[in-house]
């Protein structure tokens, strides 16, 4: 199967995989910013300024780092650039069409599941934790998805 001159913005290639990152940790996130504002009613008002510096200073620091972690990464830039996808039993294969780009291949054996939403499919790799290849659902008909749930399935 082939899915020709795809390719995912950059804005929800981060977008989703924060919503990855803050659907598991939004306790870490919320508990401060709480702990504090218990502090402040219980005993001293200026644990308010405290949880303001950490909800307008330390998330968007945390945020910061997530993008130069996930973002930068070799799979943030397969999912952005346009390219040629390239569906058989060994995995997929990626021609870029930009001639400067390798062709790179992600094999069943590191996908480890699937997450389909709204705009994007997301191929979850064995890699880092919220490492992933993304393909825009407009490009992924509804047998091209079939098939790569299948071919997901037979290696897990």
């Amino acid at each position: 199967m082939t899915i020709e001159n795809c390719s995912v913005s950059s804005g929800t290639y981060m977008k989703h995989v924060c919503l990855l990152f803050l659907a598991d940790n939004w306790l870490w996130m919320v508990l401060p910013i709480a702990l504090c504002g218990i502090l402040a009613i219980f005993i001293d008002v200026r644990f308010v300024i405290v949880a303001l510096m950490v909800l307008f200073i330390v998330l968007p620091m945390i945020l910061a780092l997530l993008f130069f972690y996930y973002g930068l990464s070799p799979e943030a830039r397969w999912s952005i650039m346009e390219k040629d996808v390239f569906i058989d039993q060994k995995g997929i294969s990626l021609a870029f069409t930009d001639e400067r780009m390798k062709t790179h291949g992600i094999g069943w054996d590191d996908v480890r599941y699937i997450i389909e939403k709204d705009d994007v499919v997301m191929l979850m790799l064995q890699r880092k934790r919220y490492t992933c290849f993304m393909l825009p659902s407009s490009a992924v008909d509804p047998d091209v998805a079939q098939a790569l749930r299948q071919f997901t399935a037979q290696i897990h």
